[in-house]
Order: C-alpha cells, then structure tokens, then sequence
C-alpha cells in the first residue's frame, strides 16, 4: 500500500539504524529526529511514528529517537510484518470496493443522467431526476466511505489481536503503559521548556523597561551646581555699595 510516497523519499541517502527482510520486502528505519520537517509535522501532535511506502512493497519507518527506544519490542521484524500485511489487507478492500462498487455506481449514474438529458419528454422534470441521481451517487459515497472504514477497523484489531498473540497479554499491557508514560513525560518537559523560555523573556522584558541611572553623571551634576560662598558680611558690604 502507497503511504506518504513525498515522505519515503526524503530518506533518499541516508543510511538507516536498523533494515529488515521477511517475503521478498524491506523495512528501513530511521530515526525521525533526523528529519526536521517530519519531526515538526508529527511529533508536536503526538505522532511519534510514521510509516511511509512508494511502492506498496517496500517501507520506511520514521520513528521518534526517544520513543523508538522506549518501546522497540513494538517494532522488531516479528511485529512489522503484521503491520505490512495489515496495510496490504487495507489496500485490497479499498481497491475491491472502489471496483465492485464506486466504479459501477459511478458508471450507471452517469449513463442514466445522459439518458434524461437526450428524452425531451422528460424535459420539463429532468433537472429533479438529475438532481435525484446525484442524491443516489452521494449516499452511495458514504455508505461506501462507512462499509470501508469499518472494514479497516475490523482488520486492526486483528492485527492488534496478533501483536497480544506475540507479545502475551501481559507484556502487551506493559509496552503500552510505558508508552503512555513516555509520551506524557515528552509533553511534560516541552512544556516546562516552554515555561522556562517565557519566563526568560519576560525578565529579559523587565530589565530592558528598568530605568539606568548613571552615578558618575549623578556626582558630575551635584559638583557642578553653582555655589553661595558669601558671608552675611559680604552681603552687607555689597549692599552698601
């Protein structure tokens, strides 16, 4: 199954930590951090993994550093090769129902529409059963958009059935609850990172708005002031003068 086919080919080059071979497929991985445009889009909402293919046989894994050492047991060869069959399983149903489905519709409502358009005994009414087939073409969308989506969900928790199955119960509970720890405590310390730089900036704010008083300048004015040296003798002799 083709996924983010722009995304697998940005690895074009590097050299990844870690390449699987089981039925005739590679998987690459690759540690996200090493690629700042998929880091930005993923991570900061909370996707540490992305699965990439451009071919729909061969994979690149891009995974978070931190998280991709936190929980590897999640992606050994065992456990990838139930996530490739599950993105093959996923293809062929969206390409079944696209074929047996949407292609059909699609071509009957589009000869019945013709067919109206060309009966002129019709005409007065046409535009209502026009409008009526592109009614049936939608609702067929959805129901046909619903059927694949819970055909989809079906097969992952197979897939997830399978991974329990390899794992056991208990030491599937157990990668999770890390999981779930690791990614809070990630969130945690952006958000304390983010605290610490406000907080920085706000200071810095502060001590810009803060007045500078110069002492040298306070001393050099007060010495400068013009001084009253005369004696009330002195005054009285000018006085007379």
């Amino acid at each position: 199954m083709r996924l983010n086919p722009k995304a697998y080919r940005l690895a074009d080059g590097y050299t990844p930590i870690e390449t699987q071979e089981f039925d005739g497929r590679i998987v690459e991985i690759y540690n996200m951090d090493d690629f700042d445009m998929l880091y930005n889009q993923n991570v900061p909402k909370g996707k540490f993994v992305l699965w990439t293919s451009e071919n729909g046989k061969d994979y690149r894994l891009f995974i978070e550093k931190g998280f991709h050492n936190e929980v590897k047991e999640l992606y050994t060869a065992q456990i990838n090769k139930i996530w490739l069959d599950f993105w093959d399983q996923c293809d062929d149903v969206s390409k079944k129902f696209n074929f047996r489905i949407l292609l059909p519709l699609c071509l009957v409502c589009i000869v019945l529409y013709i067919i109206i358009s060309l009966i002129n005994a019709i005409a007065s009414f046409a535009i209502y059963l026009q409008i009526g087939i592109l009614a049936i073409f939608i609702i067929g969308m959805i129901v046909l958009n619903r059927l694949t989506k819970n055909k989809i969900a079906d097969l992952n928790k197979s897939s997830v059935a399978l991974i329990k199955e390899s794992l056991t119960e208990e030491g599937f509970e157990n990668v999770l609850e890390r999981q779930r720890t690791y990614i809070d405590g990630f969130f945690e310390a952006k958000q304390k990172e983010i605290d610490e730089e406000l907080a920085k900036e706000d200071n810095a704010e502060k001590d810009e708005n803060e007045v500078y008083v110069d002492d040298d300048v306070v001393n050099e004015n007060v010495l400068d002031e013009p001084k009253n040296n005369d004696t009330d003798e002195t005054k009285e002799e000018k006085s007379e003068e």
